[in-house]
């Protein structure tokens, strides 16, 4: 009978850290969706994000150490086993955790590692892509904290660029934001992988900054010209 209901609170166990899981996941993705910029959103984020990063680990160490305690002799063969076999996909994820947690590495940075440069476009928990020019490179965790990574800036990566633009007539960012963006949606130019980043602080409220990534770095005066048949005055920054 104990045996039976030991199978039962592993189950019981599992669906409680899914369900928990999905919790701090919406949770996430509700704060991150939030436009409003804030030094108690931008605190929010980053300890939801960490949370995330810190729970996943733990919780498959929880489940596992359950699943040994129904049958100490068997199971501990049975992961052991696993974690021999798997060794390199844990090394991989074990390897991403650290470096997630050490810097905010989300879709939209731009990095450097060896002689591949970028912006990271997405992350699995093997390993990230990154979009260079001359293609899309599959770079994993291990790799990374072997060689190293820099973070830089948009300016040092071909195809990112930080634009001011402005509307004759408008004195206030807020009402020319949405149709700003409707007609970036219409452009053949941008990388939709990453969306606009909008820049508010420290910016007049006549002026909209924005970063943006281009597919290909000769896009750029395209872009401004549509812009400026559009009724805006833009710039590079």
């Amino acid at each position: 009978m104990s045996y039976r209901v030991s199978w039962l609170g592993l189950s019981s166990l599992g669906i409680a850290l899914l369900g928990f899981y999905f919790v701090l996941r919406l949770a996430y993705r509700l704060v991150a969706g939030v436009s409003v910029s804030s030094r108690l959103l931008t605190a929010g984020r980053r300890l939801l994000r960490s949370a995330m990063l810190l729970y996943e680990p733990l919780a498959i160490l929880a489940w596992s150490a359950f699943f040994v305690f129904i049958n100490p002799p068997l199971h501990s063969l049975l992961l052991g086993v696993l974690v021999l076999a798997g060794y390199p996909h844990i090394r991989n994820y074990v390897s991403g955790r650290m470096i997630r947690l050490g810097h905010a590495i989300v879709p939209g940075k731009k990095l450097r590692s060896g002689n591949v440069q970028g912006v990271v476009s997405r992350l699995g928990n093997l390993g990230l892509y990154l979009q260079a020019d001359d293609g899309r490179h599959y770079l994993s965790y291990s790799l990374l904290w072997e060689y190293g990574y820099t973070l830089l800036s948009g300016e040092d990566v071909s195809g990112v660029f930080h634009l001011s633009v402005q509307r004759e007539g408008e004195e206030n960012h807020a009402s020319f934001a949405v149709p700003l963006l409707d007609l970036l949606a219409t452009t053949p130019y941008l990388d939709w992988n990453h969306k606009p980043e909008w820049i508010t602080d420290g910016i007049p409220d006549s002026t909209l900054e924005l970063r943006v990534v281009l597919k290909q770095e000769a896009h750029l005066r395209e872009l401004i010209q549509l812009l400026e048949e559009g009724g805006y005055s833009c710039r590079v920054v």
